[in-house]
């Protein structure tokens, strides 16, 4: 039996080919169908994916996409795939339940994602069972890098970044005006934009002024959600994400001086999930 078992976030989607005797990957751009429809979806599949995929025939295809969070988004991706994959069996899930199966497979606790966006969820080993939203981008995503980027182009043009770091900030990335708000207003994906300058605060992660945002972006996240699932303590916490994984001792930290059990750190779920399925 060949299986797709798919990860797609709002920057990337990474395609598993896995059967007895193949285990490959292939990428095509992320494939949120809050930002695509049905028929863009099926051009980047037919385009990027299948030509790759010529010699295999699909028996079952497992999808975990951001944005699949509601019977009419997945109807959107299911489509694309049932079109570009008729006779595979499919499952189109959130990716939420994606990173829950990756982080516990059958045993309950609280699964984060904090990648680009940020969310979270109570999970008891089968299925979802609390879920405190994100509110996405605009209104939420604490601890996200979408949240951090926003915090650290907001502290740019209110000069409050240190020299030393403005500096390098300038040498290193577009700090435009023009250029950002075109982005941001005009572009495809803002969210991904302003994301994209987290990687700033990152590299610089000792200075004490990156270290505040980024603290008091994991402390909301903690403080004000995780926290807030029933009985958060009797649980592991475990995440997902290029954020996560890049934070992990200072989430870590937060965690612990909340009471809270820091559980596993993925940077890719996908491991997990190729696990999960053919196991």
């Amino acid at each position: 039996m060949k299986s797709l078992i798919v990860d797609s976030g709002a920057t990337s989607t990474k395609w598993c080919l896995e059967s007895e005797s193949i285990s490959e990957a292939y990428y095509t751009e992320g494939l949120n169908p809050y930002y695509h429809t049905s028929q863009s979806i099926t051009g980047v599949i037919n385009t990027n994916l299948l030509p790759k995929l010529k010699e295999h025939d699909i028996d079952e295809i497992h999808f975990y996409g951001a944005g699949c969070d509601n019977p009419e988004q997945k109807a959107t991706v299911h489509r694309s795939l049932k079109e570009a994959f008729p006779n595979s069996e499919i499952e189109v899930e959130h990716d939420l339940l994606g990173s829950a199966r990756a982080c516990f497979f059958d045993q309950p606790g609280i699964a984060c994602i904090l990648g680009t966006g940020s969310n979270s969820c109570l999970y008891n080993g089968k299925k979802i069972i609390e879920h405190i939203p994100s509110l996405a981008f605009t209104l939420g995503d604490e601890g996200s890098a979408g949240y951090f980027g926003k915090k650290l182009l907001n502290s740019y043009f209110r000069y409050e970044v240190p020299a030393d770091l403005k500096e390098k900030l300038d040498k290193e990335y577009n700090m435009d005006l023009d250029y950002i708000m075109a982005n941001i207003y005009e572009g495809k994906q803002p969210s991904r934009f302003v994301a994209s300058y987290a990687r700033f605060l990152g590299d610089f992660a000792q200075h004490p002024f990156a270290r505040n945002i980024l603290r008091e972006g994991f402390e909301n996240f903690i403080n004000r959600i995780i926290k807030k699932y029933s009985d958060a303590e009797s649980y592991e916490v475990s995440f997902v994400g290029s954020v996560a994984s890049a934070h992990k001792k200072l989430i870590t930290e937060i965690l612990e001086e909340g009471g809270l059990t820091a559980g596993s750190f993925y940077r890719n779920p996908l491991d997990r999930l190729i696990a999960y399925h053919t196991n």
